[in-house]
């Protein structure tokens, strides 16, 4: 290794190090982050309501107006928001609906502001459940294995072909065909995923199925353009990017109470738009399809890059920084 290859192998261990150091003090939040509620309420008490839940300090919710009862129990039972209130002012009381699935943690710091803002009107709510969570699957962590195994997997795949072939193909034609053997592994995997999404939250085959091969698929297409930029290299950053956004998770922590800034980040990168999507496929009918697009422009984005990698650095074709020479592919 050259001695811009071992400075630049310093300098991966050393943002790693700084990774790991700042996940071991990271805790998760004690308020939500912009979690988003619905209020059901007289035009006049609705305005007046959204317009303070949106002012509390640290913007913990994203509260919007709805019309009915109805449709603010529709977005709870599909995952849209985390929370919905109902304003009943010919009564003592409101109803505030929530899903349990979405995790004890989550609900309670949701509970705390929206308590923060009825209180301060004169009001409290009674809590009634819209999403049970299924037994022994607290905080969803059967979603956190499944999807983050996916990762894992994906990551794997990559590192088998550039230990067996070389981080970089030495032709189109070859890494045509190591990424066409990713997807093939990817849908494989896919069909674990959905027998395994399926028998444990009886939830639809083919969405679980397309879960696991898009994660799995981006995981690994990420790593390959690493690779493709940085050789061997690349698997150190890629460990990287997954660790930053895996970390955090692996507390069985809920996207919307990670610290900054895995908050913000986390729905955008694989493992967090994987979970997002898997929770949707356990408990909310599978409705949003953002996460899933989230995971496609990753391939892509990864495809791009190892095709303009491929365009501008033709030298790396030679396999530098192999494990060992590139073999035909």
């Amino acid at each position: 290794m050259g001695r811009r290859s071992a400075i630049a192998a310093v300098a991966v261990g050393l943002l790693q190090l700084v990774v790991l150091l700042t996940l071991a003090f990271a805790k998760p939040s004690a308020e939500p982050h912009a979690a988003p509620i619905r209020i059901v309420a007289p035009r006049v008490v609705s305005t007046t309501l959204v317009e303070h839940a949106n002012a509390l300090p640290g913007k913990p919710v994203n509260a919007v107006a709805l019309g009915t009862a109805q449709e603010a129990r529709a977005s709870v039972r599909e995952g849209r928001s985390v929370a919905a209130i109902v304003v009943d002012l010919a009564a003592q009381t409101d109803t505030l609906y929530l899903a349990s699935a979405n995790g004890a943690d989550l609900n309670r710091a949701v509970r705390e502001q929206i308590d923060a803002v009825e209180t301060s009107f004169g009001r409290k709510a009674v809590i009634r459940d819209l999403v049970p969570a299924r037994d022994g699957d607290s905080g969803q962590r059967g979603v956190y294995l499944i999807t983050a195994a996916c990762i894992l997997t994906g990551f794997g795949v990559a590192i088998a072909i550039a230990w067996r072939r070389g981080p970089v193909a030495p032709s189109l034609a070859g890494g045509t065909v190591r990424m066409v053997g990713a997807a093939g592994i990817s849908a494989a995997v896919g069909l674990l995923v959905g027998l395994a999404g399926f028998l444990r939250y009886d939830s639809g085959f083919a969405g679980w199925w397309l879960l696991g091969t898009l994660t799995v698929l981006a995981a690994a297409a990420t790593t390959m353009a690493l690779e493709s930029i940085f050789g061997v290299l690349g698997i150190g950053l890629a460990t990287t990017l997954f660790v930053i956004e895996g970390a955090p998770l692996l507390r069985f922590t809920p996207l919307l109470l990670l610290p900054d800034p895995w908050a913000a980040i986390a729905p955008w990168l694989p493992y967090g738009s994987s979970l997002v999507a898997g929770s949707g496929q356990a408990y909310f009918g599978g409705s949003s399809i953002r996460p899933l697009l989230v995971l496609v422009v990753w391939i892509a984005v990864s495809i791009l890059t190892l095709l303009v990698a491929r365009r501008e650095r033709p030298e790396a074709v030679a396999g530098h920084w192999a494990f060992a020479p590139p073999k035909s592919s």
